[in-house]
């Protein structure tokens, strides 16, 4: 039914009809037919819907048919009276099911992708994404230091807070579900889930005070949750489409958005005010920074260009950069104020050079797309971690553009 949900809820009611709460679900739509008539599945339009012949007017619209065997659950349930023995009826379906328990194999078969990575504030910790879990590794080893079970399927979105203990978490199950988490690294047991969502949380950054979170995901959403407390303070359907990508200025009073709409934003930490657009990308935005100083940000694209702009949105002259060919722009960040860093769908990670326009030094280049990155130390002493889409994690000397360490972050491996 999560095909029927996604046209049917608060947010996109197609035809006047939801079905994301069981009150709603027994309401009309625009076409004045009863959806569920307890008792006479022939004379409930949502279950003659689902059954009929013609593709045209059968539901879920441009997709298969339902199952025989779920079809047969809904009639038999209609039948049988259309009972709710649920505690409440406004609460949304997805709410009531019971929590699926996942067995995480102790050694994975095969590596998994990195698809979130974060550093704690010492450096001490680096934590990747895992399959239902958050796997803790020592940089300075590559050896597996913990493991913190019941997360979400997929973690897309990791972020200290404050540089720890507490580590937030996001991520889902596509197409079903999204969560938000922060959870103590130090004692996994404390934890709370802030949200539990339609769709899939793809993003994820906190204020360098650790007062606020903000995530963004697929349901063109941001959402601000004050910490630790976990209240949420705003949340606006700030695009057009997904979020794939935030960053948060260093005084923490901003965040900037990527999205698949082709545009940019700046948003207002505190309200959510919209404080900047740029829409300069004729494709989607994957990644945004802002510079060490928070005056400009970059932002790439799927089509390989880094743009630089200013807080209103406004473009900055030469502001088109081509770091590695025509090849997604996955992750950005500033080494210094003045050497802006990507990293890239064809394995590298290289530094730019603003002035040319052009991709300066090449610092690591992975076998697969590389999905993350982090910064740790200062001047000479400054490393750079990236991880790619075949589960290796690189740390490299960013001086010396030296690999001083590699390793796959799955267990087992």
């Amino acid at each position: 039914m999560d095909q029927c949900v996604e046209c049917h809820r608060a947010e996109k009611a197609k035809g006047g009809y939801r079905l994301d709460t069981f009150e709603q679900l027994l309401r009309k739509g625009d076409s004045d037919e009863a959806p569920v008539t307890p008792g006479k599945p022939e004379e409930s339009e949502l279950y003659e819907l689902i059954v009929a012949h013609d593709a045209a007017d059968r539901m879920p619209k441009k997709a298969d048919a339902l199952p025989e065997k779920e079809a047969g659950m809904i009639r038999q349930w209609i039948t049988e009276g259309a009972k709710f023995d649920g505690p409440e009826v406004k609460k949304t379906l997805a709410s009531l099911l019971p929590e699926k328990r996942t067995q995480i194999p102790e050694k994975y078969p095969r590596p998994i992708p990195v698809t979130a990575m974060a550093l704690n504030g010492d450096g001490k910790v680096l934590v990747t994404s895992g399959y239902h879990e958050v796997l803790a590794w020592d940089p300075e080893t590559g050896k597996l230091r913990g493991r913190i079970s019941g997360m979400p399927e997929r973690v897309l979105g990791l972020s200290f807070v404050k540089g720890g203990p507490w580590l937030a978490v996001a991520g889902g199950v596509p197409g079903r579900s999204g969560e938000v988490w922060v959870v103590n690294f130090a004692k996994p047991a404390e934890r709370k889930r802030l949200a539990q969502l339609r769709d899939c949380v793809l993003c994820a950054v906190t204020t360098p005070d650790g007062g606020t979170l903000i995530t963004g995901g697929v349901d063109n959403s941001v959402r601000a949750f004050s910490l630790p407390d976990g209240r949420m303070l705003w949340s606006i359907e700030t695009h057009a489409d997904w979020v794939l990508g935030l960053a948060m200025s260093p005084d923490g009073k901003q965040v900037a958005t990527a999205s698949r709409d082709r545009t940019a934003r700046v948003l207002d930490v505190k309200t959510g005010v919209i404080e900047g657009t740029f829409t300069g990308h004729e494709v989607p935005v994957l990644s945004v920074a802002f510079s060490p100083g928070g005056q400009e940000l970059i932002s790439g694209g799927t089509d390989g260009e880094v743009r630089r702009w200013k807080l209103n949105g406004e473009g900055i002259k030469d502001t088109t950069i081509r770091p590695g060919g025509r090849t997604e722009v996955l992750g950005l960040a500033f080494l210094k104020a003045d050497t802006p860093l990507a990293v890239l769908a064809n394995g590298l990670a290289m530094t730019m050079e603003p002035k040319s326009r052009k991709g300066k030094d090449k610092l690591t280049r992975h076998e697969d797309r590389v999905n993350a990155l982090c910064l740790s130390g200062v001047g000479d002493a400054q490393r750079l971690i990236t991880a790619s889409h075949d589960g290796q994690v690189r740390v490299i000397e960013v001086k010396t553009a030296k690999e001083i360490l590699k390793w796959i972050a799955s267990p087992g491996w």
